[in-house]
């Protein structure tokens, strides 16, 4: 079996250095990659670094740092320009399938032709907008699309040149992972996802219609998560990978930097929770995603990319049974989603489910048994002394003097 690699921990997540490990790898659970699929010799660690004097420093990587710049400048309103261009230059020349829907996938087979038995997500879409309204809904007043934005990097942090929409990280830089792994080698079952960003509609789309294709895969990782530390364990509060799973995963890319994570939202993996065993998410190290402040760190994004190259995924444990969603967690209530998540939930309410923030208004006035007056008051109050949790302290009115309050049942508005 070939020998592992470690991380030179004197220089966090920017040099590699090769190590011998005495005696064979182990590996967690009972379970594992190695009964679905033959053992593969692992690439030879990539110790240059690239030759362009803006990325100086950063690890050389088989696509070049600089086609994430060149990913990112690309404002990818769904089914705009900026997509359609980015997946012309792209995704098209690798020969990808297409189905009904418009997603992309790429398989690069195991050793002597077998299926592959791990998939690797990215969504094409972003959030840029025009006339200031997410790109999946009608602007009132829209401007001409642009498809293409300024760029800056300092310090090895690429962010927008002049913060006036968003970057597009989130989720461009997952796509430029996997076309890292792509070119080399890695095997796998590639899939480039439509329309994520409105609520996951390309992947849902293949799972409810194509769940043949993924027939052999045993592990998802979608590569859509900000920061530099999560390995993701629930998605809107469902368990969708293992813990063993995901200390593997984490404990490969970065010890002393990745951990599992029990907060995430949602991305395409998802959409597999039934069908795959073990679903999640990686960090891929932008910041602030949906907003002009976004940001990515480069120095992550090539140290994740020769760190997933070099794992040997015929190894990794599977400690989760498809379907299997809080056996070994917790399921969040409502309240905790809000106030872990305000700005994502009022624009899934908006966005996904058309209530606006007047009838918004009426429901809580309702709930609470109060005026939207005393609501809105509330809400100016809350916002002017940045009160977290968002809860409502409210007086009932004296018209409600009378309603049978016991039956509003376990409702809380703390």
């Amino acid at each position: 079996m070939p020998m592992p690699l470690s991380l030179d921990h004197h220089n966090q997540h920017s040099v590699y250095s090769e190590s011998v490990v005495d005696g064979p790898a182990t590996t967690q659970g009972s379970d594992t990659m190695s009964q679905l699929a033959p053992k593969q010799k692992l690439p030879a660690l990539k110790a240059a670094v690239s030759p362009t004097p803006v990325f100086e420093n950063i690890e050389a990587t088989p696509v070049p740092i600089g086609d994430l710049y060149d990913i990112l400048s690309y404002r990818r309103v769904a089914n705009e320009r900026g997509e359609l261009d980015m997946i012309d230059k792209y995704i098209m020349p690798l020969n990808p399938v297409k189905d009904a829907y418009g997603n992309y996938f790429v398989t690069i087979p195991g050793p002597q032709d077998t299926a592959p038995v791990v998939a690797f997500t990215a969504h094409t879409d972003s959030v840029h907008y025009d006339g200031h309204r997410y790109s999946f809904v009608e602007p009132a007043k829209p401007e001409p699309h642009r498809p293409r934005q300024s760029l800056k990097v300092e310090n090895h942090i690429l962010s927008l040149a002049v913060p006036d929409n968003c970057l597009g990280a989130d989720d461009g830089t997952g796509i430029w992972v996997l076309l890292n792994l792509i070119k080399a080698g890695v095997p796998g079952l590639y899939c480039f996802y439509r329309d994520e960003e409105s609520g996951r509609q390309g992947s849902e789309w293949s799972a409810k219609h194509e769940p043949n294709r993924y027939a052999n895969i045993a592990a998802m990782l979608s590569f859509d998560r900000r920061g530099v530390t999560d390995i993701i364990t629930h998605q809107m509060g469902q368990r969708c990978c293992s813990e063993v799973f995901a200390e593997h995963i984490a404990n490969a890319i970065d010890p002393g930097e990745c951990s599992p994570d029990d907060g995430g939202s949602f991305t395409d993996s998802y959409s597999f929770l039934d069908l795959i065993p073990e679903c999640t998410n990686v960090c891929v190290g932008y910041y602030a995603q949906h907003t002009p402040n976004e940001y990515q760190d480069l120095t992550w994004a090539a140290y994740l990319v020769n760190r997933l190259i070099t794992m040997d995924w015929s190894i990794v444990p599977i400690g989760r049974e498809p379907g299997e969603t809080d056996n070994y967690g917790h399921l969040y209530s409502c309240a905790d989603i809000v106030n872990s998540f305000p700005d994502d939930v009022g624009e899934a309410l908006e966005q996904f489910y058309g209530i606006t923030s007047e009838e918004l208004l009426d429901i809580i006035a309702e709930i609470n048994c109060t005026t939207v007056e005393r609501v809105a008051d509330q809400i100016d109050l809350d916002l002017s002394t940045r009160v977290e949790p968002f809860g409502l302290s409210l007086t009932r009115d004296d018209d409600y003097a009378d309603f049978p309050f016991d039956d509003l049942g376990d409702y809380d508005h703390e």
